[in-house]
């Protein structure tokens, strides 16, 4: 992928994880987050290790990022869940 274009997508980074934290957090806490502190709310681990097997952690950049890359269209949270509901929609048959 094109440099600028992945820069591009690196910006959107950022607010989806905010995004992510306001739907997890009630609305007082919510208030406080903002793209500028919400690296320290993250965890510091960015990946999972599961079934002998490394994973990137759920909602890290470089997760996020890996989405982006796969579907450029995504600039919100909500339509990032509905890609990822899309995807499972074949283990529930």
């Amino acid at each position: 992928m094109n440099q600028k274009k992945v820069k591009q997508l690196r910006k959107r980074i950022k607010p989806i994880q905010v995004e992510w934290l306001k739907s997890l957090l009630p609305d007082e806490q919510a208030k406080t987050i903002t793209v500028d502190n919400v690296d320290g709310l993250l965890p510091d681990q960015t990946h999972v290790f599961g079934g002998w097997q490394m994973y990137l952690s759920y909602m890290s950049d470089k997760w996020i990022l890996k989405m982006l890359k796969q579907n450029p269209s995504i600039t919100t949270y909500e339509e990032l869940t509905e890609i990822q509901g899309n995807k499972n929609t074949w283990m529930n048959t």
